[in-house]
């Protein structure tokens, strides 16, 4: 606990929680999330009886479920969004063609969150 107590104070004082190191920082505490969701989401849906449509859908539909979906999926669209960003930045030299594709890669991350929300309110209200 100490050292992760030193850790967060070295960072807090150098102030490493800008540009660059930010974005370093977001990725690792994403991927961690999203390994802490990935086993819950292994565990879980391993326990289904059967694979059917009305048996996942009731699964999905729980409280639970339907909360730690959308945390798994919103991680995931997230922790996406930041991987292909630093490929853009690495990879594509010209400024205006790198410009819109960061711009493009916002706007379907964007558009995935929203109908990734949309959907799972809907099917945890249980509209089909």
């Amino acid at each position: 606990v100490m050292k992760i107590l030193s850790l967060l104070g070295l960072v807090i004082k150098n102030n490493l929680v800008e540009g660059a190191s930010a974005h370093w920082w977001s990725q690792r505490v994403s991927a961690f999330f999203l390994a802490i969701l990935f086993v819950w989401f292994t565990f879980s849906f391993g326990n289904i009886e059967n694979y059917e449509y009305d048996a996942v859908i009731s699964w999905s539909s729980g409280i639970l479920n339907s909360v730690m979906l959308l945390l798994l999926s919103i991680a995931m669209i997230y922790h996406s969004s930041l991987g292909l960003e630093v490929i853009i930045e690495d990879y594509i030299h010209t400024r205006k063609t790198r410009k819109y594709s960061l711009i493009l890669n916002k706007a379907i991350h964007l558009l995935l969150a929203v109908v990734t929300i949309v959907s799972i309110f809907f099917i945890s209200m249980g509209s089909q």
